[in-house]
């Protein structure tokens, strides 16, 4: 049976660039993200010395660009370390065993098992595995304590399972 087994625990810099990574792949933030630069940008442009609005002050473009790019993420920055902080089960250390069929978490806490039609994706990060049961929701696998034979063991199984989504690194 091809399987493969490691441990690992999460870091809050792990978990928070997961969170990140969850966010802002999502359209809507990339949409707000984009308005947030041209509103930014916009108001920049007034107090450069380019007059395109007749002399009003862009206050607002300038807040909206400050909201957008400075205020969303110290919010999702915040939420994380609460969440962090708040559910120790995410900071457990947590016994993984991948196989083509199943996956099996165990942790001091908890058991968790499921098959793989249960996921709806692998997205693999530089630092993470985000392995999604929805859109929204997904167990976040730390590589930081994996060897280089275990990546690869993962990454074969999860590249081996019929019809599920993944975006896999090649190094």
């Amino acid at each position: 049976m091809n399987e493969v087994q490691f441990t690992s625990q999460l870091s809050f810099q792990e978990f928070f660039r997961a969170s990140l990574n969850m966010n802002y792949r999502r359209p809507i933030m990339i949409f707000f993200t984009v308005v947030g630069v041209v509103m930014l940008v916009s108001a920049l442009l007034f107090y450069a010395g380019f007059d395109w609005q007749f002399g009003k002050m862009p206050l607002v473009q300038l807040i909206f660009g400050l909201y957008f790019l400075v205020l969303l993420p110290l919010l999702i920055y915040f939420k994380s370390r609460k969440s962090f902080n708040a559910k120790s089960r995410v900071a457990e250390r947590m016994a993984w065993t991948v196989d083509p069929e199943w996956i099996t978490v165990r942790s001091e806490s908890f058991e968790t098992k499921m098959t793989w039609d249960k996921v709806q994706r692998v997205v693999e990060t530089k630092e993470v595995f985000l392995v999604y049961q929805n859109k929204l929701a997904a167990n976040i696998v730390s590589k930081r304590e994996m060897s280089r034979a275990q990546l690869t063991a993962f990454r074969k199984i999860v590249g081996g399972v019929l019809g599920l989504k993944h975006q896999l690194r090649a190094d």
